[in-house]
């Protein structure tokens, strides 16, 4: 290949695969997408229970400061019938004090025999014990008296009676609310317990999915590759231009551009099978993974690993840097199979 073809193919990779992104561990989307739907409903049903027994807890409170409410408009209620029945029984005795027939009441008038009664006395008739009438016993008073008193006792009666409707619209109007109140908390009460059975159904399937993508993930850690830092991407596999001795000559990996000590991790699971300096790799890592591949990470300017670990997919193992044969900092990154350098750019996801 001419060496202009051979700058423009890598311009065109670098163009398609630009600024690499972090690394990172990629369950199945299907099953991760699944449990961010079912973490987003667990949301949402943990937030309508959390409403509901707000309110169930508010309506309760209201529930019971309304029964004391009715409790008072009741005991009015009472107290009014009582003063309304005093009322009936103060009328009862005024007509006793009235004459029986016109005869007795010309009687009275030509003999002046009426009870005259002064304002207090009248006042009590109204107002007073009932006891009091038993002060005019075998007495009379005259019409306009009489009529006087039976208008301020049919007077009382009513302002009672209307009081007696107001507590009864006011006791109704609270009962209206408890009855509402009551069937707020039934209902939000139904709600909680259909809520809480979808929870325990979808907290199963939670952890189902999540011990899914676990699994997926652990095949995705020992089955796959991922890119092992974040970078340029400077130069492919394939026969180049060795960049230092100006000699074409094939370059066994892929070359990832960065500043020093970006970090650098495995690009699979594995087992590291060699640390330390090796000619014009400089600082280099070999990890072997399964089925006869193995990945080796050079120029590194720090080791983080020693031969004998074991490594996972995204595991922090050294530093970037520019050791060996390098003309500046990057990662040089291979991937071998059964001993022989393999295109990465086959494997990597």
């Amino acid at each position: 290949m001419k060496p202009w073809s051979k700058a423009v193919a890598t311009a065109l990779v670098i163009l398609a695969v630009g600024s690499f992104p972090k690394v990172r561990v990629l369950a199945d989307e299907n099953s991760k997408t699944k449990l961010n739907e079912v973490v987003a409903q667990i949301q949402t049903l943990e937030e309508v229970k959390t409403e509901n027994e707000r309110l169930v807890e508010t309506r309760i409170n209201e529930i019971e400061t309304i029964g004391q409410a009715v409790s008072v408009f009741q005991d009015r209620v009472r107290f009014l019938a009582e003063e309304k029945a005093a009322v009936d029984e103060r009328m009862v005795l005024l007509d006793e004090l009235k004459p029986s027939n016109l005869l007795q009441a010309a009687v009275l008038t030509i003999a002046r025999a009426y009870t005259v009664l002064e304002e207090a006395e009248r006042t009590a008739l109204i107002h007073g014990e009932l006891d009091v009438y038993g002060t005019y016993e075998n007495q009379y008073l005259h019409q306009d008296t009489y009529r006087e008193i039976e208008e301020a006792l049919l007077l009382k009666r009513a302002e009672i009676e209307e009081n007696i409707l107001q507590v009864e619209a006011l006791m109704n109007t609270e009962m209206g609310k408890k009855e509402q109140y009551t069937n707020e908390v039934t209902e939000a009460q139904r709600v909680s317990e259909e809520t809480n059975v979808t929870l325990t159904a979808l907290s199963v399937e939670k952890i189902t999915l999540e011990d899914q993508i676990e699994k997926e993930e652990a095949v995705r850690k020992s089955t796959t590759f991922i890119w092992p830092t974040s970078g340029r991407f400077t130069s492919p596999f394939g026969y180049r231009i060795h960049p230092i001795s100006r000699t074409r000559r094939m370059h066994t990996g892929i070359d990832i551009a960065n500043s020093s000590g970006t970090n650098i991790a495995a690009s699979q699971n594995g087992k590291v099978i060699f640390t330390g300096y090796q000619g014009s790799y400089g600082k280099l890592i070999v990890i072997r993974h399964a089925n006869g591949m193995e990945t080796a990470y050079a120029h590194l300017s720090r080791i983080s690993v020693s031969v004998g670990d074991t490594v996972t997919q995204g595991q922090s193992i050294g530093k970037m840097g520019s050791t060996g044969g390098s003309t500046g900092s990057h990662l040089h990154f291979e991937i071998r199979k059964n001993g022989t350098a393999v295109n990465p750019m086959s494997y990597l996801k």
